[in-house]
């Protein structure tokens, strides 16, 4: 699939099943790895993704059954590297 830069964004051609790319400068910016949770939504004929943040409440119990850092836990929350 290719894409091509427009004035207001790229432009994404649908394969046979309907699925478009998220690409990877999107993806990266927005922090979206295998298995990030998206929200669709259709708004006046406009498809809106929004990333789904996991919450403290989501990931309660991870550090449960073996030993885990904070660095690990913010990982999971999304949050950049702040040390």
């Amino acid at each position: 699939m290719g894409k091509i830069k427009s004035p207001v964004g790229y432009t994404v051609i649908a394969d046979e099943k309907g699925r478009v790319v998220i690409l990877k400068e999107v993806r990266e910016e927005l922090n979206i790895k295998k298995g990030s949770s998206l929200i669709l939504e259709v708004k006046d004929g406009i498809i809106v993704l929004k990333v789904r943040k996991p919450s403290p409440m989501g990931i309660y119990g991870i550090a449960e059954e073996e030993e885990v850092d904070i660095e690990e836990i913010e990982g999971a929350l999304g949050y950049e590297d702040i040390h």
